[in-house]
């Protein structure tokens, strides 16, 4: 019995002594982030989606490039170089983010609450779809949001192509910090959200008599 206090006695003496010396278990320096709303929730703004009206509108398929298929935080160092965030992370899958903020902005945009996430069911055809090609969204080390993405928004139930566009979009973050950064990439999807929003309003104006 003495042998197995001495063990025991041991055993913690190890434990405290490293933690003394700093052996022991350290916090998890990671940080979490996600992108932003042009309208966070709770915000009171004139362009609140109107219940049950405005154009029925259906987002997807949405397509992303490999590179940004990870949890970490990629930032561009250069042309052909991309460099990953040891630290910093998105809270949710980059391309499920993405679509949930586009979706909100275009609520909002367009003052409905008829949006709809690909794939939806065939009883549930929006009266418009966009698809998206992200081809590029990162942040430089610059500091400077960069966001490339082809769109085309085509006819819901003919399934006819209404219009193709490729949006180029760059925003300079207010800082080299990743939430400048992150701040800066949610303006470009902003931005695009505008671009959108302003693209559904013509073609549905040119389809009422």
């Amino acid at each position: 019995m003495t042998g197995v206090i001495k063990v025991v006695a041991f055993g913690l003496a190890g434990l405290w002594l490293a933690g003394c010396l700093g052996l022991g278990p350290k916090p998890d320096p990671s940080r979490f982030f996600t992108l932003s709303s042009l309208y966070p929730a709770g915000e009171n703004v004139v362009k609140d989606p109107v219940e049950g009206q405005g154009v029925s509108l259906g987002i997807g398929p949405l397509k992303f490039p490999g590179y940004l298929d990870r949890q970490e935080i990629v930032i561009r160092s250069d042309q052909n170089r991309l460099e990953i965030s040891q630290t910093d992370r998105w809270g949710e899958p980059l391309e499920e983010s993405f679509a949930r903020v586009l979706s909100q902005n275009l609520a909002a945009l367009l003052r409905t609450d008829r949006i709809i996430a690909f794939p939806w069911p065939a009883s549930r055809k929006p009266k418009y779809q966009i698809e998206i090609e992200v081809l590029r969204f990162e942040a430089n080390s610059a500091g400077d949001a960069g966001l490339v993405a082809r769109w085309a928004v085509i006819g819901g139930v003919s399934g006819k192509p209404l219009s193709f566009q490729e949006s180029r979009l760059t925003r300079p973050a207010k800082g080299k910090t990743t939430d400048a950064m992150v701040a800066a990439l949610s303006e470009t999807v902003g931005a695009l959200s505008r671009e959108m929003a302003e693209t559904i309003r013509t073609i549905d104006a040119g389809m009422k008599p």
